[in-house]
């Protein structure tokens, strides 16, 4: 039964706006896309982008949005389009989701961006979005029939607020592509970014990754899912293009990519690479003498000798040189092993204080259980609250709206609150649920990776004698110890602080409520609002907007510290690497630093004389690169505050996310495997060469 509004709205539920229904159907029919001008296209992208930048909330972080305006800019050098005015932007969403919409506008969620391993992953996904745009897959839908068959389809900005109140004024217009057209993407992509010196395996990898999610049926990537073909489907695909097929890739070409993988610091991929080429052509000196580098960055150091070695047989004056250097080097190495044997550590104490950390880390997770679970129960009440209220939501889609009027002040509002909801629900769900758990068949999360770092602290404390490279990190233990305690700290807090952002935004929604109830029986006239029923709706507005501003930055926070939480466990996982053992090792963390953020950490003996870690100096070199400073100006700012590294982002205003997915990355370039990624995926996949 339709209910009776004094502004004669019928209740609105996913209902498009108008004006873009009808750009989108201009856009697309006739289906010929010789309809169509590049112009048109562009202009039809650009209304749909000022929809998307209205209704989310756009990240800001000018190191995140350089990192992949970065990749994007590599890739669209080779693009064959040059008529359109490529763009892309980072959604703040912690989805595992893209989209491409038409003339060259690409959007990447930041939990995408979170989610992939690699730089080369990551131009996967930018290149298969760049492929729908050079290919004119979205002007090009066959009909109109098609189109309002499949609208909303896979829009990743469909977030509690706006997809419940049918998408009431602002979220673009997104359809499926065909299955044909996604695969197409795939293969222009994989050209794409190929053509651009990224690794083409990474594609495969990235859907394996997508694939392990899908089979977990995770919720991070259903909105991709519903836009994608199943992920093993187009492993199995791309596996018959000439970039991964083992038999066209010549000797050459695979030597090229293993060092273009080394020269960015991908150092266990590096590895792999060169192993694979060894396997074949075992005389290879140039690949020995590179895999030998990328050992040692490894802390293969024996390997890395013997390597040496090998290539030395060969009748290399290089690798002669280097094995002299080398040689040196492990003397040096085991100077320093027994140097460090003379401090005698006191192993027992620190065994003792493991155990503590895991006793501290027990007694925390039993407080955030308990506290999780009832945060848990206040999101799913503010959900069923936000899907009850939201037919209370007029159609606006009926109304002409004049700009600068009345009524577009109120649609204006009602985005402000949209967005300000989207935010708070995405930040509070994401500290809720990957807090994680220690209970038996139930661990996962953040408090599972703490625990996981106690054991691999613990392992080499029990082995007789202790190995070299662990010997080389039990000074750095006690710092360790701090940061893990911390992490513990940024998760009770960030826990509460959900629940306080859940319970301003269920005040917020009992006074939507209400507004909603007064804007259905405010008087309208040639599409505005009359001044008194405005007069009467605007201090009620004002107070929703305000209410759920104030759960969004509650919600923001929380993050924040679940984030700084994730950025510790990282710095510990770094320093546990060993990178710090010698100043070999720790030159080819600063050579990765320098290639990533332009700047190389600090020197290997301020380091120790501070008594920092590589974890430290990872950090204050990201955060030094966002806010455009120094990392010894980070560190001495540190030192003199007494301040933990990854506290000063906060202080410094910086998004503790885009900390850790840059700290997450230099951790991968030593320690991911693609050949475990890949394992099962596809029949045949381990067959590509990685």
């Amino acid at each position: 039964m339709e209910r009776e509004y004094s502004v004669h709205m019928k209740p609105l539920r996913r209902v498009l706006p108008l004006p873009v229904i009808a750009a989108l159907l201009l856009s697309c029919y006739p289906a010929r896309s010789l309809a169509v001008t590049t112009q048109q296209e562009i202009r039809a992208g650009q209304a749909e982008d000022e929809e998307i930048t209205r209704s989310e909330v756009v990240e800001t972080d000018p190191l995140l949005n350089a990192y992949v305006q970065s990749i994007a800019d590599k890739l669209w050098m080779q693009v064959a389009r040059r008529d359109v005015p490529y763009n892309i932007k980072v959604i703040k969403a912690s989805d595992v989701n893209s989209f491409a919409t038409e003339g060259g506008f690409v959007y990447i969620d930041e939990g995408l961006i979170d989610f992939v391993q690699s730089d080369d992953e990551l131009a996967s996904v930018i290149g298969h979005e760049t492929g729908h745009i050079e290919r004119r897959h979205v002007v090009t839908l066959n009909s109109k029939a098609e189109i309002l068959g499949i609208l909303l389809g896979i829009a990743s900005i469909f977030s509690p607020f706006i997809y419940d109140f049918g998408n009431l004024v602002g979220a673009t217009v997104m359809a499926k592509m065909s299955r044909e057209d996604e695969l197409e993407a795939d293969r222009y992509g994989l050209q794409l970014m190929s053509r651009a010196g990224y690794d083409p395996h990474a594609m495969l990898t990235m859907m394996a990754h997508m694939n392990v999610l899908a089979d977990e049926h995770s919720d991070l990537v259903d909105k991709y899912l519903q836009g994608h073909p199943d992920p093993k489907a187009r492993i199995a695909h791309l596996l018959g293009y000439p970039e991964l097929d083992p038999t066209v890739v010549t000797e050459q070409q695979r030597l090229v990519q293993a060092f273009s993988d080394a020269e960015r610091a991908r150092y266990s991929y590096a590895a792999l690479d060169l192993g694979k080429i060894l396997q074949s052509d075992p005389h290879n000196v140039e690949a020995l003498l590179k895999l030998a580098q990328v050992q040692l960055a490894l802390g293969l150091t024996n390997k890395s000798g013997q390597t040496l070695a090998q290539a030395a047989q060969l009748g290399s004056p290089q690798a002669r040189a280097l094995v002299a250097v080398r040689e040196a080097e492990l003397r040096e190495l085991e100077d320093h092993r027994l140097a460090l044997l003379r401090l005698d550590p006191d192993f027992s104490r620190l065994d003792a204080t493991v155990d503590g950390a895991r006793q501290t880390l027990a007694d925390a997770a039993q407080q955030l259980e308990t506290r999780r679970d009832e945060a848990r129960d206040q999101l799913k009440a503010v959900q069923a609250r936000l899907q009850n209220v939201s037919y209370e939501m007029p159609n606006l889609g009926n109304i002409q709206i004049r700009p600068n009027s009345r009524m577009a002040a109120v649609v204006s509002n009602l985005e402000a609150m949209a967005r300000a909801v989207n935010s708070g629900v995405d930040d509070a769900s994401q500290v809720i649920e990957n807090i994680g758990s220690l209970q038996p068949d139930k661990e996962g999360g953040l408090l599972l990776g703490s625990r996981e770092i106690l054991n691999e602290m613990a392992a080499p404390l029990a082995m007789h004698p202790v190995p070299d490279d662990s010997l080389a990190i039990l000074p750095s233990y006690t710092h360790m110890f701090g940061e893990l305690s911390r992490a513990d700290g940024d998760m009770v807090r960030s826990i509460d602080a959900s629940r306080a952002s859940m319970t301003l935004m269920d005040q917020g929604i009992g006074e939507l409520d209400d507004f909603l109830r007064d804007l259905d029986h405010a008087y309208v006239s040639f599409g505005d609002l009359a001044v008194p029923d405005y007069n009467g709706l605007q201090p009620r507005m004002s107070k929703v907007l305000q209410d759920f501003n104030a759960a969004a930055i509650a919600a923001s926070q929380a993050s924040q510290l679940y984030n700084m939480a994730r950025a510790r466990q990282l710095s510990v996982r770094i320093t546990l690497l060993g990178l710090g053992g010698s100043s070999q090792r720790y030159a080819t963390l600063q050579y990765a630093l320098q290639q990533r953020f332009d700047m190389n950490g600090i020197d290997y003996h301020t380091m120790v004389r501070e008594g920092l870690t590589p974890g430290d100096v990872v950090a204050a070199t990201i955060i030094a690169a966002d806010v455009q400073s120094t990392p010894q100006a980070i560190v001495d700012e540190s030192l003199r505050t007494h301040t933990p590294i990854v506290d000063l982002a906060n202080a410094h205003g910086m998004h503790a996310w885009p900390l850790e997915i840059f700290m997450g990355l230099v951790y991968l370039d030593y320690t991911d495997d693609p050949t475990k990624e890949l394992s099962g995926a596809a029949p045949g996949s381990l067959t590509v060469g990685i």
